[in-house]
């Protein structure tokens, strides 16, 4: 059967190696059971799941394992696009039932609906007015000024701060997730935490990286500068495509 996939980070060189990725996959038409899936290749270099002897642990002698909460762990450094569709196929075969999966990747506009689509149902809610965007940040960040507050005027948006440390979503945090439209993170690392922490939570949200440095002087009219530029480039996109 052919499947249909997409990755939710862009993949601009096939060859490029890394060691944690989400896979979003959707079924052929007519199969039975859920309408998509979401699954996470991880290698022992990434940066989540314990150190590289707790992950080696966990294997325990297999080539690979596939936990609950569909997170594939492997018994690899790290992997290229070539190497996680063949991973992919393993999982289909493994964990979906389909002894020969065919993978075709999503175009622009199967992706677009898809990823909505893949998203909790109940978060899926026609809205008006303001956007609400919780910024996540990494502990250690919650003693400076963030740079949300430059938003605190904007009259498109609600803005609110979390801090995501190690621990479990706690209620205060749980209630600030059903609260928000979006999720903004700063660095590239937070997202792939703040995906993890999401899937083990149950949900799944729209998340926002913005590519600057979490732990900076929002002092500095440069980084200030950037920050709004790329703000104003999401508001802008995500505006049109949520707020009725």
């Amino acid at each position: 059967m052919q499947w249909k996939f997409c990755l939710p980070d862009p993949w601009t060189d096939p060859g490029a190696r890394v060691a944690l990725e989400d896979v979003y996959l959707i079924p052929p038409s007519g199969r039975a059971g859920p309408s998509s899936y979401w699954f996470t290749l991880e290698g022992l270099h990434s940066f989540t799941g314990g150190t590289r002897d707790e992950k080696l642990e966990r294997l325990g002698g297999a080539e690979f394992v596939i936990n609950d909460s569909m997170d594939m762990l492997i018994r690899r450094a790290d992997f290229n696009k070539t190497e996680l569709l063949e991973w992919t196929r393993l999982f289909i075969r493994q964990q979906l039932g389909d002894p020969v999966p065919a993978l075709a990747e999503a175009t622009e506009e199967e992706r677009a609906r898809w990823l909505s689509e893949i998203r909790d149902p109940q978060e899926r809610k026609t809205r008006t007015g303001k956007m609400k965007l919780l910024f996540m940040h990494h502990p250690g960040a919650e003693s400076q000024p963030r740079p949300e507050t430059v938003l605190e005027s904007d009259p498109r948006v609600e803005v609110r701060s979390a801090v995501v440390g190690d621990e479990p979503f706690d209620k205060n945090q749980e209630e600030l997730l059903r609260w928000a439209d979006v999720l903004v993170v700063m660095e590239k690392r937070m997202r792939h935490i703040l995906r993890r922490r999401l899937k083990t939570f149950g949900k799944a949200k729209r998340i926002v990286c913005l590519h600057l440095p979490d732990h900076h002087d929002v002092r500095d009219p440069e980084y200030v500068s950037l920050f709004r530029e790329r703000m104003d480039v999401y508001l802008d996109r995500l505006g049109a495509e949520n707020i009725v």
